[in-house]
């Protein structure tokens, strides 16, 4: 059985006592295992992702949201570039208009550079007659979607050399996340104001979120639809203690959208995952319902979300992609710790229906080699 095959039984609820897994993990964490592994050029993390899963015995590299990282592509976009101080953001929310800056925090092989949201575009607006009805979608004109670029600039991962591979899923699913768009543009703590108390604009705005997204999507599909595998999308509407906003929001306001989302990924016969960090509980069922085919990240570490309640009340209805807890049990436990954690998670999936293993996010670079060496080994103990 080859590493897609087991992944898709498991993603079809099918599988029968053999665990598909997935590494994900930060690019100085990753660094330090190429290190522990004795690779050539440990910092060339894509000339050495594969030797990474394979010293691991882990069977793809994941992203935050797609299940390979690797072979994730985006249409070519020929629209204007950052202008310094803002960057190029890891999510691609330039390409819409809204920035980002250089953000870095620890030290030494601990360091993490990350992009952060600045400067919202409309953070200064107040009425929805200040928004432009065509102020997204006429950004689709920056878009050719008749040439699919790999995400990451790496010729030798061009899609033509990924297509009927065994070991890898061709991934897309650029600009699909609705409710981090609208404060990526509006700005994440007054967009939740907004939501609370400046209804007419917030619905304004979703809408030609929605909007964008949607037709973005269906040109996406249209013509990469039959070569796609995997549609991940983040949309992190919850933390660590519960929603972000009320339920009854995300239902009036963002779960029809998501409904036409996945009808349209899902008549190209892609798979469709959901990535939401958080305790997510409110709303995880709706998505269920919607049609979703993957739950990722599964953030053990939030209110509620542990393993063995997860399992409870979502095992035998949505797939899953992550489970072992990237905050606390990677960075603190013991080894023997990672081991028990990983023993209960196969009792709970005893035939593998149902469970991608891997990180509940990518891991942090502070988490120990030897808890990631013993995450894999347990996973592939069959005793």
């Amino acid at each position: 059985m080859t590493k897609k095959e087991r992944a898709l039984l498991s993603i079809r609820l099918k599988n029968d006592g053999i665990f598909s897994s997935a590494y994900r993990g930060l690019p100085n964490l990753s660094i330090k295992l190429n290190r522990y592994f004795g690779f050539n050029e440990p910092e060339n993390l894509i000339k050495n992702y594969k030797n990474l899963i394979a010293a691991l015995g882990a069977d793809f590299y994941a992203s935050g949201s797609k299940i390979c990282k690797f072979t994730t592509y985006t249409p070519r976009y020929n629209g204007p570039e950052p202008v310094k101080p803002y960057i190029k953001d890891h999510s691609n929310y330039y390409q819409i208009g809204a920035h980002a800056v250089y953000g870095e925090g620890g030290k030494g092989n601990e360091n993490i550079a990350y992009d952060i949201v600045a400067d919202p575009p409309l953070q200064n607006i107040s009425s929805p007659s200040e928004l432009k009805d065509d102020f997204l979608i006429k950004n689709l004109k920056y878009f050719d979607f008749s040439h699919f670029e790999n995400k990451y600039g790496d010729e030798s991962l061009n899609y033509n050399k990924i297509i009927n591979s065994e070991d890898e899923f061709i991934c897309i699913g650029n600009l699909s996340h609705l409710f981090m768009i609208c404060w990526a543009l509006r700005g994440y703590e007054q967009f939740l104001m907004d939501l609370a108390f400046n209804r007419p604009l917030a619905e304004k705005l979703i809408s030609l979120v929605c909007e964008f997204t949607l037709e973005y999507v269906r040109r996406e599909l249209a013509s990469f639809g039959n070569i796609a595998e995997y549609f991940g999308t983040a949309d992190d509407v919850a933390g660590q203690d519960g929603m972000l906003f009320s339920p009854e929001l995300f239902k009036k306001y963002f779960l029809g959208s998501y409904i036409k989302l996945i009808d349209l990924v899902k008549k190209h016969d892609v798979i469709f995952g959901w990535h939401c960090c958080g305790s997510v509980h409110k709303v995880l069922p709706m998505m269920i319902d919607a049609g979703i085919d993957v739950f990722d990240v599964v953030q053990t570490s939030a209110k509620d979300m542990e393993i063995k309640n997860v399992y409870k009340l979502y095992g035998k209805h949505v797939s899953m992609l992550g489970g072992i807890d990237v905050q606390k049990l990677l960075v603190f436990g013991k080894p023997a710790e990672i081991r028990n954690e990983v023993r209960t998670i196969k009792g709970l999936w005893a035939s593998g229906k149902g469970i991608i293993v891997a990180p509940s996010h990518e891991a942090l670079p502070e988490t120990p080699v030897e808890n990631i060496v013993a995450l894999y080994d347990e996973l592939n103990n069959a005793a």
